[in-house]
């Protein structure tokens, strides 16, 4: 079962006729999200994001919910000129290029991630760091979405994430530690004078585990909860008891605010509930 927990339109595109626009769509096991940037306007028209009631537990199960939501929903299925997927799991991990040799793909992830023999290893390069990104995808989706679509590609969240974070702040020579959160799901990104030093992703399902990935992340790196600035992005508000706790031992907390040239500041206006820090990986797909 799934629900709809947020839906934007501009009523100034035309959703029957997208071929010039880009279809944006980002998958986990607790739900998916897409949205619709017209190149003619410049600018997102459509947003969704469906929240799945139960995990699915099998890569069957995730299919047959993908395959329903493709049934109800027929923006999906418009002509697009181009479609992106970001699988966002816990199967992937980082690897400096120095380090990284293709034929032990599988050995980089068996420290953190059970690798089957049938697994379908992917690799992105991140354009804004010499590394690289070594996940396992819901590959039953992909053969579904590249049958769906003439333009099709795929990548790890991950990748997006880290990539628009070093581009964003490129120029900051500063400490910089991230919290991008997401239902059940948190990722820490350190980045030192503007290099990755640190990106690890973790399950919690318990506001005190959240808190405790973070502190022991700040631990890990010397960095003083006091002094260093913790910035959040994602499924998360000044209102949430995850923002609540966080405070309670962290002073210097802020949200992510950034000018995405994929949005305009109309957009922002019209869908109040949308905050600038709100689906950064999803908007920065393209």
């Amino acid at each position: 079962m799934t629900h709809e927990k947020i839906q934007t339109k501009n009523n100034a595109a035309d959703l029957k006729n997208l071929k010039n626009s880009h279809l944006s769509i980002q998958l986990s096991l607790d739900g998916l999200e897409y949205c619709v940037f017209d190149k003619d306007l410049v600018d997102i028209v459509f947003l969704k994001e469906y929240e799945f009631e139960n995990r699915p537990q099998t890569p069957e199960q995730l299919l047959d919910i993908i395959k329903e939501i493709y049934k109800k929903d027929f923006l999906l299925s418009e002509k697009y000129e181009s479609v992106s997927l970001s699988h966002k799991n816990n199967l992937a991990t980082i690897v400096p290029e120095a380090l990284y040799d293709k034929d032990y793909n599988p050995d980089y992830l068996k420290y953190s991630v059970k690798v089957l023999e049938n697994d379908r290893i992917s690799v992105d390069q991140l354009n804004e760091s010499d590394s690289k990104s070594i996940y396992i995808p819901f590959q039953d989706v992909n053969i579904f979405l590249k049958n769906k679509y003439d333009n099709f590609t795929y990548t790890h969240a991950s990748s997006v994430l880290v990539s628009s974070l070093l581009k964003y702040y490129r120029h900051t020579p500063y400490r910089q530690f991230f919290v991008n959160v997401s239902k059940n799901n948190l990722d820490i990104i350190y980045l030192d004078n503007n290099k990755l030093q640190l990106f690890n992703s973790f399950l919690y399902y318990a506001k005190e585990d959240f808190l405790y990935y973070i502190l022991f992340a700040m631990e890990q790196l010397s960095l003083n909860p006091d002094k260093q600035t913790l910035t959040f992005l994602g499924a998360i508000d000044v209102d949430t008891s995850l923002y609540n706790i966080a405070y309670t031992y962290i002073r210097n907390i802020n949200f992510l605010n950034i000018e995405n040239l994929n949005l305009s500041e109309e957009f922002y206006q019209k869908n109040s509930q949308i905050k600038r820090h709100h689906y950064f990986e999803l908007f920065n797909q393209f």
